[in-house]
């Protein structure tokens, strides 16, 4: 008994020293300490003359789960998903290089003062054993609580200007044309849902143009920032509990507050929540999973881009021409 409540204190002690230092990226960053300061580095000749060639009629920012340790890195599902997506909307521009869970778009094993214990520890992961597993929760943990830091109403905002800057960023590098008006969507699973969200104000505003938010499985709270959303489609699986955090934790997502920003949106339809099935959070049976099958016989990834390529192919008929 001892041993479990000493694993006990330690596991809260953990929790509460990353609880603590959460916000300290994106303040650090505010406060131009780091390498990676506010002002975004120009794109160089060739990736302006790449960008150039690649103007799309909209464009598609896909964002990573909370299990992710880089935008490179993602799951083979989660490629396969991009694939598909990508043959269902073949004229879409689909964005992939930015890790929501960063200000700075800085992966956990990147350029950080502890990039070495978070390469170990992801590492340690791959190799799918119970210490991997219980290491890589930290992962988890630590991430999860930057999607708390984005909806949180003190430091949110400086968080997700800082996400929305480098998506920005990686908007232009990707041949998005400024001034030009064209749809963005913002498709984020997991806690990358709540980012997505958080990011609308700063990517209308900044950009003038309309952005919608796709959220997979989106633990999404009562963020404020939907109100700069166009249309949200929110996709929950009818096995995935998790999204039903926000419901419960964030008092703008109850009904007995009419008046916040995620009611209001509500109200005027401007958020539509769909089941695609009996699909789980993560994992086997999962929205990525290319071998699961529902009663129809439809694979629950071929389920997740067609509902997806429904929502988006209104905006892309109404796109304005580059």
């Amino acid at each position: 008994m001892s041993l479990i409540a000493w694993a006990i204190g330690l596991a809260l002690l953990l929790i509460f020293i990353f609880a603590l230092l959460s916000p300290f990226e994106a303040l650090g960053w505010w406060a131009g300490w780091g390498k990676r300061g506010l002002e975004p580095s120009p794109p160089s000749d060739e990736e302006m003359a790449e960008a150039q060639e690649t103007v799309a009629p909209y464009y598609i920012v896909y964002l990573t789960a909370i299990g992710g340790v880089s935008a490179e890195d993602i799951s083979k599902r989660e490629r396969v998903f991009l694939a598909r997506l990508k043959e269902a909307l073949p004229d879409a521009m689909i964005v992939t290089d930015v890790f929501p869970f960063s200000v700075t778009n800085n992966p956990l094993n990147g350029e950080r003062l502890l990039g070495w214990l978070w390469r170990r520890i992801h590492q340690s992961r791959m190799k799918r054993s119970l210490k991997g597993t219980l290491f890589g929760s930290l992962i988890f943990l630590r991430n999860l609580l930057q999607v708390a830091v984005s909806a949180d109403p003190r430091y949110g905002p400086i968080n997700n200007v800082g996400v929305a800057n480098e998506i920005a960023k990686s908007l232009v590098r990707h041949g998005y044309p400024l001034g030009s008006g064209a749809p963005i969507v913002v498709m984020g699973w997991s806690g990358g849902g709540q980012i997505a969200v958080g990011v609308a104000r700063y990517l209308n505003q900044g950009l003038n143009a309309p952005v919608y938010v796709v959220s997979i499985g989106g633990v999404l709270t009562d963020d404020p920032a939907v109100a700069y959303v166009r249309r949200l489609l929110h996709i929950q699986g009818s096995k995935d509990k998790f999204p039903s955090i926000g419901d419960i934790l964030y008092p703008g997502r109850w009904r007995i507050v009419p008046h916040s920003a995620w009611n209001r949106a509500l109200a005027a339809g401007k958020i539509i929540t769909v089941d695609p099935g009996p699909m789980i959070h993560t994992g086997r049976g999962d929205y990525f999973d290319y071998r699961a099958t529902l009663a129809n016989g439809q694979t629950h990834v071929e389920r997740i881009v067609e509902l997806i390529a429904d929502f988006i192919r209104p905006i892309q008929d109404v796109a304005q021409p580059a």
